[in-house]
C-alpha cells in the first residue's frame, strides 16, 4: 500500500509541476509579447529588405505549378538566439519550411542563423520572424546582403519634422532604394545602390539638411561574435549562481548528515519540519525554477509544437526529483506513518549545475570553431588614407577616413607595412605585397602601376597609390567569408541520418527511462532482487526512480547534432586559411570518397602561357609579316591562350621594340584557361560550347577597329589593349611599305583567312604536303601545338601560307602532383581539345595513361558523365574535374566535385564547388587531404556520440549494479551528458592543428634521390 501511495505521489506531483510550469510559461510568454510590442514600437524605422530574385528549382511539375515565379522570390537572413541542440534548429527549420510561400529554409546551429527564400506575395519578414519566435527563440533580421545598407547616427533632430526632413533628403538622393529615420533612436537606415552612390555622399546629404551624421557598425560578423560571447557569459553566470546554491546543498545532504554534531543541528524540529529539509528546499528552489527556468520554458515550447529536445529531458528529470522531494516532505508531516526515505533536492540542483557547466564549456568551444572567419575579418583595416586629386590627377590633399566609408573610384594611399583597405588597381608606386593570408602564397608579389591588389593583404617597403574597385562587402576578402559561411550553412548528406535520429531520440529515451524505472520497481516489490540492494534509508521506489532519472538525463542528442556542423565549420575555415574555398558540405563529403580526377590541360596542367617556338612560311606569295599581321588581327579579340601567343609573337616580329607589349599580352594568358587547340573567329560572337575553328573575312576597316577582350583583370585588359594597339600601329607601318607586299590594292582590301588545326584545313579543302605533316609531327611529339594559317585573296581558293608551333610548358609541380594522386589510389585522366599527338606527349611527361584528345567543351562533360556511370555514382565513388576556363564550366558542373583554379575565368569559378585561390596544383592535394581529414573527423564525432549513448544508457539503467553494486547518480549522469557535447566540439577543434602535406615536388625529388 505504501508503494502505491508513493507511486501516486510521484506522478501526482509531476502533473502538478507541469500544470504550474504551463501557467508560469503563459505569464512569461505574455510578458515577452508585451516586451516585443514595445521593441517593435521603438524600432519602426526597420524595414524589410528587398533582395534580388533568385531562381528556385522544384522536384516535380505540381511543385512548379504551385511555386512562386523565380522573379518573385526574396531572401531573408535571421540571427537566432537560444538554440542549444539539433532538435532546436530542426524545429525552427521545420516551422519555416511549413509556411506557405517558403521555397527553401536552412538553419545553422553553429552559426545561429537562418536563411529563407520566400514569396513576398504570400509572406513578409515579420511573419517569418514570428514563426521563429513561436518556436521559443529570439531573432533579429540580418537582411539579404544583396543591396548595401548604411546605418547612421543622426544628431540634432528634435521633432518629427526633423526626422521627416532627413528621410526626405535621403529618399531624394539618386541611388537610394529605401531610407528610414527614427526620431526615438536618432538612427537612420539607408539601402542604396553602391554603383550610384556611396556612404560619404549619404552622410553629406544629411549634413546639408542641417543635421550631424556618423556611421554605425553594420557588421553582422561582429554581431555574431558578440552573440557567441553573450551566450558564453549567459551560461557562465547561470553556472556560478547554481554552484553557489548547490554546493552548500550538497554539503548538507551528502557530508554534514553523516557527521554527529552537524547532523543534530540539521535534524532540529522547526514547525514540524526538520531544519535540514527546509534549508535544502530553500537552496534548491531558486536553482530549479529561476536558474533552471531556461530548460523548463524550452521544454514546454518544444512539447507545445509536438517535438522533444534536450530541454525536455532535463526538465522532466529535475522536476521529477524536486516535486517528489517536496511532496514527500509535506505528506510525511501530514501522515506520520509515511516515511520519505530520503530527499532528492540535491539531485535536481546538481543536475542543473552540471548541465549549465557543460553548456558554458560547449559555448566557449563552439566560439573557437568560427575563429578562422574571425581571423580573416580582422585582416581588413579599420581606416584608410583617402586622397583628393586635382584636374591633372595629382594628389592635392589626403585625410584618414573609416574603411566603411570608402567608395568605388576612390584614390587611396597605402603606407609601407599597412594593410590594403580595398580591392583595386595600383596607379602609382612600386612595392611587394604579402598575399599569403588570402592565397596562401608565402612569397611577396611585386606590384607596379596597373597591377591588381587585394584588400587585407600587407604592403611591403614601398608606398602605393591605388584606385578602389571593390569596397565593403564586394571585396575579395568579404566574398571569401561569404563562400565559407555558405558552406557552413549547408548540410552534408551524412547529417541527414543524424537529424532523423535526433528527431526520435528524446521520445525513445523518455520511454527507456520509464521502462527502466518500472522494471526495477516491479522487480523490487516482487522480490526479484535481494532487499539489501536497496541502500539504507531509501525505498524500492526511490531506488528505482534514481535509475530512471539517470537514464533520462544521460542521453545526449546534442552530441549527434554537433558532430557534423562543428567539424564542417572548422574544416572550411582552415581550408580558407590555406587558400582553398569549399562551397558546400556535400562537395566535401564527395571529395572524401574521390576515385577519379579529370584534368584539363591548358592553364591547369600547363602554365597557360603558351609561346610560339617556331614559325614557318609556306608560300612565297604571302610575306610572313603580312600573314602574321592578318592572323593577329583576326585573333586579337579572342581570349584563347594560343591566340594570345600568336598575337604576342606577331608584336615581337613586326617590331623588335614591342617586347613589353608581348609581355603584357602573355601576362593575361594565365586567366584565359581555354584548352582547345582550335582558335575562334574574331568576327563572330564567341561561344564557349562551340569549340570549333572558323574562317574569318577581313576587310580594311577591321585593320583599325579591333577591340581587346574583356578580362577579369582590368589592369591586364588595359595592358593587352595597349599591346594590341602597338601591334596594329607597327603592322600598319610595316605593310604600308612598298616592299612589304606584292598584292594589288583590290587584294589588300579583302582577304579570306582560316586559322586552326589540320582538321579545319581538311574541312576547308586545304591540302597539306608531306613536308608539312612531318614538320607538325616533329613538334607535336615534343608536346607543342601546331597552328596552320590559310589565306586567299578575294574569292580565290584557300592555300596554306604559314605554320606555327606553340608550346605551353608544364607547371613544375604537375608531374609530382599526378604521381602523388596515383599513390593515393586515384585514377588520373587528362581531357583536352588538342590533337592526339600533343596530348599523348604531354600525358607521357605526366605519367597519365588515360587521355582523351580533340574533345569539344561539351565532350568534356560527356567524358565526366561516362566516368560517373562506370564508377556507379555515390559519395564513395566520386569523380572530380579540375579546370580553369570557360570551356571547362560544363564539365565542372557535371562532375561530383568541380575544382576551379582561382586564376581561371569567372564562369569556371562559379560552376565549381572548390576554388583554389592560387594556381598551384599542389593545392589540389591539400584540398583532397583536408577534405578527407574533415570527413574522418565527422565520422569520428559520430562514432563517439553513438558509442557514448550506447555505453552510457545501459550503465545508467543499472547494468553494472548486480555485479558491482554501483549506481550512477543522476547528477553525475547530467555532467556526463553535458561533457559529451564538449568532447565532440573539442574533437572538431583538433582540425585547427592541420598542417599541409609536404610539397609534392619535394617528395618526388626525395624518392628519386633514394632510388639513385
Amino acid at each position: 500500500m505504501g508503494a502505491v501511495r508513493q507511486f501516486v505521489i510521484f506522478f501526482g506531483g509531476l502533473g502538478v509541476s507541469l500544470v504550474a510550469l504551463k501557467s508560469m510559461d503563459r505569464l512569461l510568454y505574455s510578458l515577452d509579447e508585451t516586451r516585443e510590442e514595445r521593441l517593435k514600437a521603438n524600432e519602426l524605422h526597420h524595414r524589410a529588405l528587398q533582395v534580388a530574385p533568385e531562381l528556385a528549382s522544384h522536384a516535380n511539375a505540381l511543385e512548379v505549378d504551385q511555386a512562386p515565379a523565380a522573379g518573385q522570390l526574396r531572401r531573408a537572413r535571421y540571427r537566432i538566439e537560444g538554440m542549444t541542440c539539433s532538435s532546436c534548429s530542426g524545429a525552427v527549420e521545420s516551422s519555416l519550411a511549413a509556411l506557405p510561400g517558403v521555397a527553401h529554409a536552412a538553419v545553422s546551429l553553429t552559426l545561429q542563423e537562418a536563411k529563407v527564400e520566400y514569396d513576398p506575395q504570400l509572406l513578409n519578414e515579420a511573419q517569418l520572424a514570428a514563426a521563429i519566435q513561436d518556436c521559443g527563440f529570439a531573432c533579429s533580421s540580418l537582411g539579404s546582403g544583396e543591396a548595401a545598407t548604411l546605418l547612421l547616427s543622426v544628431g540634432g533632430m528634435v521633432c518629427t519634422s526633423c526626422s521627416a526632413a532627413v528621410e526626405a533628403a535621403l529618399r531624394g538622393t539618386q541611388g537610394v532604394l529605401e531610407a528610414s529615420v527614427s526620431l526615438l533612436t536618432n538612427r537612420a537606415e539607408v539601402r542604396y545602390d553602391p554603383e550610384r552612390v556611396g556612404p560619404r555622399h549619404l552622410i553629406q546629404v544629411v549634413r546639408e539638411a542641417g543635421y550631424e551624421a556618423q556611421p554605425l557598425s553594420d557588421d553582422r560578423h561582429a554581431d555574431g561574435s558578440a552573440l557567441r560571447e553573450k551566450e558564453k557569459q549567459f551560461w557562465r553566470r547561470k553556472f556560478l549562481w547554481a554552484l553557489a546554491f548547490s554546493l552548500p546543498l550538497f554539503l548538507i545532504s551528502m557530508v554534514l548528515m553523516y557527521i554527529p554534531g552537524p547532523k543534530q543541528i540539521i535534524e532540529l524540529d522547526v514547525g514540524g519540519f526538520m531544519l535540514g529539509e527546509l534549508v535544502a528546499f530553500a537552496l534548491a528552489f531558486p536553482v530549479q525554477f529561476i536558474i533552471g527556468w531556461t530548460f523548463h520554458r524550452g521544454a514546454y515550447r518544444a512539447l507545445r509544437r509536438g517535438r522533444a529536445n534536450m530541454d525536455v529531458l532535463i526538465s522532466v528529470g529535475t522536476n521529477a526529483a524536486f516535486v517528489y522531494s517536496l511532496i514527500a516532505i509535506v505528506v510525511s508531516r501530514v501522515n506520520m506513518e509515511f516515511e520519505s526515505h530520503g530527499l532528492f533536492f540535491e539531485t535536481s540542483s546538481l543536475l542543473i549545475t552540471f548541465v549549465c557547466l557543460g553548456k558554458y564549456l560547449e559555448s566557449a568551444a563552439k566560439g573557437r570553431t568560427s575563429s578562422a572567419i574571425s581571423e580573416l575579418l580582422r585582416l581588413a583595416p579599420a581606416t584608410a588614407i583617402l586622397c583628393d586629386t586635382d584636374d591633372e590627377g595629382r594628389v592635392a590633399s589626403e585625410h584618414e577616413v573609416p574603411a566603411a566609408l570608402l567608395q568605388r573610384g576612390d584614390v587611396l594611399k597605402v603606407l609601407p607595412g599597412a594593410r590594403l583597405p580595398a580591392d583595386g588597381e595600383v596607379t602609382a608606386g612600386r612595392s611587394h605585397v604579402d598575399e599569403s593570408m588570402i592565397t596562401g602564397e608565402s612569397v611577396p608579389v611585386a606590384k607596379k602601376p596597373g597591377d591588381l591588389v587585394i584588400s587585407g593583404t600587407v604592403n611591403g617597403s614601398g608606398m602605393l597609390l591605388m584606385r578602389a574597385a571593390r569596397v565593403g562587402k564586394d571585396t575579395t576578402l568579404s566574398q571569401i567569408v561569404q563562400l565559407v559561411e555558405g558552406a557552413q550553412m549547408s548540410k552534408a548528406p551524412i547529417q541527414a541520418f543524424a537529424d532523423r535520429l535526433s528527431a526520435v531520440f528524446v521520445p525513445i529515451c523518455i520511454a527507456a527511462a520509464f521502462t527502466t524505472w518500472l522494471a526495477w520497481y516491479l522487480a523490487g516489490i516482487t522480490g526479484s532482487y535481494p532487499e539489501d540492494w536497496v541502500p539504507a534509508g531509501s525505498s524500492v521506489f526511490l531506488f528505482s526512480l534514481l535509475f530512471g532519472i539517470a537514464v533520462l538525463v544521460i542521453a545526449c542528442p546534442c552530441a549527434l547534432g554537433l558532430a557534423t556542423p562543428t567539424a564542417l565549420m572548422v574544416g572550411t575555415g582552415v581550408a580558407a586559411q590555406h587558400g582553398i574555398l569549399i562551397k558546400s558540405a556535400e562537395a566535401l563529403e564527395k571529395m572524401a570518397g574521390l576515385r577519379h580526377i579529370v584534368f584539363d590541360k591548358t592553364g591547369t596542367l600547363t602554365e597557360g602561357r603558351p609561346a610560339v617556338v617556331e614559325c614557318a612560311a609556306l608560300d612565297d606569295k604571302w610575306p610572313l609579316d603580312r600573314v602574321l599581321y592578318l592572323a593577329a588581327s583576326a585573333e586579337s579579340g579572342s581570349e584563347h591562350p594560343l591566340a594570345r601567343a600568336l598575337l604576342a609573337y606577331a608584336a615581337q616580329r613586326l617590331d623588335s621594340g614591342s617586347a613589353a607589349a608581348a609581355a603584357a599580352l602573355l601576362e593575361g594568358d594565365r586567366r584565359q584557361g581555354e584548352d582547345d587547340a582550335t582558335l575562334g573567329d574574331s568576327s563572330m560572337p564567341s561561344s564557349p560550347t562551340a569549340g570549333r575553328p572558323a574562317d574569318a573575312t577581313l576587310q580594311a576597316p577591321l585593320l583599325t577597329a579591333q577591340a581587346a577582350p574583356t578580362l577579369r583583370d582590368h589592369s591586364a585588359a588595359a595592358q593587352q589593349e595597349a599591346a594590341a594597339q602597338q601591334l596594329r600601329r607597327t603592322a600598319v607601318a610595316a605593310i604600308s611599305e612598298p616592299s612589304s607586299s606584292s598584292l594589288s590594292p583590290e587584294e589588300a582590301v579583302q582577304v579570306r583567312l582560316a586559322i586552326g588545326n589540320r582538321r579545319l584545313m581538311q574541312e576547308e579543302g586545304v591540302a597539306l604536303s608531306p613536308q608539312v605533316h612531318e614538320w607538325m609531327r616533329r613538334y607535336e611529339q615534343e608536346g607543342a601545338t601546331c597552328v596552320l594559317v590559310a589565306l586567299a585573296a578575294a574569292s580565290a581558293p584557300l592555300c596554306l601560307v604559314a605554320a606555327l608551333a606553340i608550346a605551353d610548358p608544364l607547371k613544375p609541380e604537375a608531374p609530382a602532383v599526378v604521381a602523388a594522386l596515383r599513390r593515393k589510389g586515384l585514377r588520373c585522366h587528362m581531357v583536352t581539345g588538342d590533337n592526339w599527338t600533343t596530348a599523348r606527349a604531354i600525358a607521357a611527361k605526366l605519367g597519365i595513361t588515360e587521355v582523351s584528345a580533340e574533345v569539344l567543351p561539351a565532350g568534356k562533360a560527356e567524358h565526366v558523365k561516362r566516368l560517373q556511370a562506370a564508377a556507379g555514382g555515390g559519395a564513395k565513388r566520386a569523380v572530380a574535374m579540375v579546370g580553369d576556363g570557360i570551356n571547362d564550366s560544363v564539365a565542372l558542373a557535371q562532375a561530383d566535385v568541380g575544382i576551379a583554379i582561382g586564376s581561371g575565368t569567372d564562369v569556371a569559378v562559379e560552376a565549381a564547388s572548390y576554388v583554389l585561390m592560387r594556381s598551384s596544383l599542389e593545392d589540389v592535394l591539400v584540398a583532397i587531404d583536408l577534405s578527407k581529414r574533415t570527413f574522418r573527423r565527422i565520422r569520428l564525432n559520430y562514432a563517439w556520440a553513438f558509442s557514448y549513448n550506447l555505453l552510457a544508457l545501459p550503465i545508467a539503467a543499472g547494468v553494472l549494479y548486480p555485479p558491482l553494486h554501483w549506481q550512477l547518480p543522476p547528477w553525475v549522469a547530467g555532467a556526463a551528458m553535458a561533457l559529451s557535447s564538449v568532447t565532440v566540439v573539442c574533437s572538431s577543434l583538433l582540425l585547427r592543428r592541420y598542417r599541409r602535406p609536404e610539397p609534392a615536388l619535394q617528395h618526388l625529388v626525395a624518392v628519386s634521390s633514394s632510388r639513385l
